[in-house]
């Protein structure tokens, strides 16, 4: 059996998670090809993205689409990613399994879009897996980042039931267990498709990245960590903000930084305030788990 990993990890959380299942696949016999499109400007700097799948990802029986949370839903780049798959035929596996990673709080419908857009696909859901991981981006507005402190073996246990269900499972007698996926209530569904509408959010509500070329070294190491390609250097190797990428307020360029030369604007006061509200009405349960529930 051959298994394709296609991922998308702007801050190592999903790729931690898609190497800890390749190395479990791999010793279970099945070959697995680890594509992770993260800053790689051949993905985010074309326009025929379907091209660049069909010339990348090798033959396989099983895809597996990793991919984080981002305001409650399947992170946007993700979803079109699924729109561009190519038919299941010529090589293309017919059996998908997504996963998703997410700050701990809440892991909102993201799995549940997932399972949808595959089966869209004409794929067959096998299971999906979410998985708690530290949240990212909450070290812009507090001390330290939260949830950061995950134990792996309840991780390493889930992907041991993950990949024991692929193996035990007759791919080409497969029933679709996609609307397994749909496992939050109401409330959570009216939240995320009414509230966190998450590219509106990045353009109206997150805070935007500024660069001050005062401090700026030109090191060029906020363009390695942008997983979008969003930042680039023209000829004097200043920073510049490529338009054909939308910055996605990863804000690994503001870590990264070694002159503090990158900092966010914007309403951080209720930004901060809005997180604290969130991680007070304590965290998801159960927070790392594998559906359907056996």
């Amino acid at each position: 059996m051959k298994a394709v990993i296609i991922e998308f990890s702007p801050s190592n959380n999903t790729h931690r998670v898609g190497e800890l299942l390749k190395a479990n696949l791999e010793q279970n016999n099945i070959s697995v090809q680890l594509v992770n499109i993260a800053a790689d400007k051949r993905y985010f700097l074309t326009n025929n993205k379907k091209d660049f799948l069909q010339k990348t990802i090798d033959k396989h029986d099983i895809l597996i689409i990793g991919s984080p949370v981002y305001a409650h839903h399947l992170q946007y780049h993700i979803k079109y990613l699924i729109k561009n798959l190519p038919k299941p035929v010529n090589g293309w596996g017919k059996v998908a399994v997504p996963f998703v990673t997410y700050g701990g709080i809440n892991s909102g419908i993201a799995l549940d879009e997932a399972g949808k857009l595959l089966r869209k696909s004409g794929r067959k859901v096998l299971a999906g897996m979410k998985v708690s991981c530290s949240h990212h981006m909450s070290r812009a507005f507090m001390e330290e980042e939260y949830n950061k402190d995950q134990a792996e073996e309840k991780l390493i246990f889930t992907i041991g039931k993950l990949v024991k269900r692929i193996t035990l499972t007759n791919l080409d007698s497969l029933k679709d267990n996609s609307k397994s996926l749909k496992y939050q209530d109401l409330n959570i569904y009216l939240k995320s498709n009414l509230i966190f509408r998450e590219k509106t959010w990045h353009k109206k509500r997150y805070p935007k990245i500024v660069i001050n070329d005062n401090q700026c070294t030109k090191c060029g190491k906020c363009i390695k960590v942008c997983p979008v390609c969003h930042l680039d250097q023209n000829k004097d190797k200043s920073i510049i903000k490529n338009m054909d990428s939308e910055c996605i307020h990863c804000f690994n360029c503001i870590f990264e930084c070694p002159q503090k030369a990158i900092t966010p604007i914007g309403n951080l006061k209720r930004a901060k305030a809005f997180m604290e509200s969130a991680i007070q009405k304590g965290t998801e349960y159960p927070d790392t788990c594998l559906y359907p529930k056996l």
